[in-house]
């Protein structure tokens, strides 16, 4: 026992031997000692994992564990106060938004002076509001997205640019949960358009050096690699291990190298696979997805596989020349994006864009307040108005740069449902037709029944069914609008559009048709702007409105301003509910930290009761041995003689 006093006066042995066991003794005693010293010292039961390899261990994955549990705790707390400034914010907008709901209404039938200045306060509210957009949480900006080091909202020009993104932001509250905690200033203030997303499918090639990650696959469920069994037919097979591969060029070198016989080459969006004869098979080996996903799954194609479409994705490595198919698109004449806040720019040159990711950036950089982006499929892209109280076109700048692109602000797919701020074309309306007369250089006149038309290529047609050939509408070529042009070569009257007096409505107005010109060709306007369509577009607007005495337009944004109240107002629910359930979730977490450290404590750290008295029987059990030696040295030859 360590505690104990050994005897070392044993009779009939040598000094050397008794010496030796007093050297023991003492040391044992003095080892024992240091031990409980250094757990008092420490705290600590173990000095080092030897002491007790199994309980070490279980220290161990206590402390990592604690570690991890502790770091999701920081990571809850920081999001629930994300979430509890996230609220404040959201109720000090909804309070603007009722002020600026409640000046509206004051002012319609009151004076120009009057209106005049509660423009002055709706400008006001308009800086708080900005302000309030640019709230942070421990140094990020809340309505920022993942873009949260820049102030998301800043003023220019009288509108209101948002320099944030769309991006949640996530954090991991447990093992295998993640939660989002942001809400970011397009969901709450309608900081972004929607209007001009992409309506084409670029539908790129494959190239050798295309990603494998990039790839949907022929089942749309991405490259699942595995391997596969490849055989030309004529004897010569071999299982191809494709788990390993990178890129496009890598599945072929590896099926080339396995099957010398089989070539292999990128044959538009697939995979051509080709024999000197006899039939190629690809099959799956066990239950692997590799060869039907890559498109070139078969039990007997003949000496020629043509693969299936692998479908890529766009990234902004994506080559111009691969797009729609391998066709490209123009990049000679470029394309006009205009904005009415900023100053007009000469159209955007892309003629020396090589990939995607040139043309986003030559949009991007082209500073006019719209921002270009990759859409969510990887399909298309999509170009957002950036700029609060601002209009903004896409057009061609004489080519079919916009329209390849599939970004044109105005095109045949337009509804017309969506033309003029959304309020739309009068096509009908209690059961009246909505209907234009068109008058060509001759004279001749001609009625064109709208009532059918959906779109703005359903217009085109229409009027060109009606006209027989002597007056020919088409998109306009170089802006945007519908054009139309007099093929009879007569000067006796303008070409000119009206509305049919009969209907009663504006339909040449809001086609941007309503025009007499002498020449041959009509341009019509561009009645598709698109704005940001949230509270600070309806404020800016509110404010002009009240500027320019315009009761209606008063009256139209109080309304849209009440919506924007009740959009705000339904974010802070969303982010209060979110809030509770983050605090539930941190006590939770607290509890189990506890419980965690109550254990570690259990097995790591030691009884200071226990210790001390373990260190007292010690320092008493040294004491004897060291007067056990006492009595041992002062033994001479004589003792043993008597």
């Amino acid at each position: 026992m360590a505690s104990a006093v050994r005897p070392t006066n044993v009779s009939r042995v040598s000094m050397l031997m008794g010496t030796s066991l007093l050297l023991n003794n003492i040391r044992s005693n003095s080892v024992d000692l240091l031990k409980v010293q250094t757990q008092l010292t420490t705290g600590l039961k173990l000095a080092r994992p030897s002491d007790n390899p199994a309980e070490a261990s279980t220290i161990m994955h206590l402390d990592s564990r604690l570690e991890q549990q502790e770091q999701f705790f920081d990571n809850i707390s920081y999001a629930a106060d994300f979430l509890a400034s996230t609220d404040d914010a959201l109720a000090q907008a909804g309070q603007l938004a009722d002020e600026a709901h409640t000046l509206a209404l004051a002012s319609v039938g009151r004076s120009q002076e009057e209106k005049a200045s509660n423009a002055v306060m709706i400008d006001q509210i308009l800086q708080q509001l900005i302000n309030i957009g640019n709230y942070t949480c421990r140094g990020s900006f809340i309505f920022g997205g993942q873009n949260n080091t820049q102030a998301p909202f800043e003023g220019y020009e009288g509108g209101v640019v948002f320099n944030g993104d769309i991006s949640d932001l996530q954090t991991r509250v447990a093992q295998y949960n993640m939660i989002g905690f942001n809400t970011d200033g397009n969901d709450t203030f309608g900081a972004l358009s929607s209007q001009v997303e992409g309506i084409v499918d670029l539908d790129p090639d494959i190239a050798v050096g295309t990603l494998l990650s990039d790839l949907n696959g022929a089942l749309g469920q991405g490259i699942r690699k595995s391997s596969i069994l490849v055989s030309d037919g004529l004897g010569n097979s071999a299982t191809v291990d494709l788990s390993n591969c990178v890129t496009v060029g890598d599945v072929i070198k590896k099926i080339e190298d396995a099957v010398p016989t089989i070539s292999v080459s990128v044959a538009g969006n697939g995979l051509d696979l080709t024999a000197a004869g006899g039939n190629i098979s690809v099959l799956e080996v066990g239950t692997g997805y590799t060869a039907r996903d890559l498109g070139i799954y078969s039990s007997g194609a003949g000496v020629t596989l043509n693969g299936q479409d692998v479908d890529a994705r766009l990234t902004a490595t994506t080559p111009i020349a691969a797009l729609l198919s391998g066709a490209g698109i123009d990049t000679i004449n470029g394309l006009q994006i205009t904005n009415s806040m900023m100053p007009p720019i000469s159209p955007i040159d892309i003629s020396a864009a090589q990939t995607l990711g040139d043309v986003l950036n030559a949009i991007n950089l082209a500073d006019i307040g719209v921002r270009a982006e990759i859409n969510a499929d990887a399909t298309g892209i999509n170009v957002f108005n950036q700029l609060s109280g601002s209009e903004m076109t896409i057009a061609e700048n004489g080519g079919t740069t916009a329209g390849d692109l599939g970004i044109r602000s105005f095109h045949g797919q337009t509804l017309l449902a969506d033309l003029n701020g959304g309020t739309g074309v009068a096509t009908t309306n209690d059961n009246i037709p909505g209907a234009i007369r068109i008058t060509d250089r001759t004279g001749a006149t001609y009625d064109v029944d709208l009532s059918t038309a959906v779109t703005i290529q359903d217009v085109i047609d229409l009027i060109n069914a009606a006209t027989g050939g002597n007056v020919i509408a088409a998109l306009v070529s170089t802006g945007n609008g519908i054009e139309l042009t007099d093929t009879t070569a007569a000067v006796a009257s303008n070409l000119s559009v009206t509305t049919l007096s009969e209907n009663g409505y504006f339909v040449a107005e809001q086609l941007g048709l309503n025009k007499s010109v002498a020449a041959n060709v009509l341009t019509g306007d561009d009645v598709n702007p698109v704005k940001p369509n949230g509270l600070f577009s309806h404020l800016i607007a509110l404010r002009d409105a009240l500027l320019s005495d315009d009761d209606q337009a008063i009256e139209d944004m109080d309304n849209a301003i009440q919506t924007d109240r009740v959009n705000i107002s339904n974010y802070r629910g969303v982010a209060g509910a979110t809030l509770q359930a983050v605090e539930d979730r941190r006590d939770h977490t607290e509890d189990n930290i506890l419980a965690t450290k109550t254990l570690r404590s259990d097995i790591r750290d030691i009884d200071f009761t226990e210790a001390i008295t373990k260190y007292q029987n010690l320092y008493t059990a040294l004491q004897g041995n060291l007067m056990t030696g006492n009595q041992l040295t002062n033994v001479s030859l004589l003792d043993f003689l008597i």
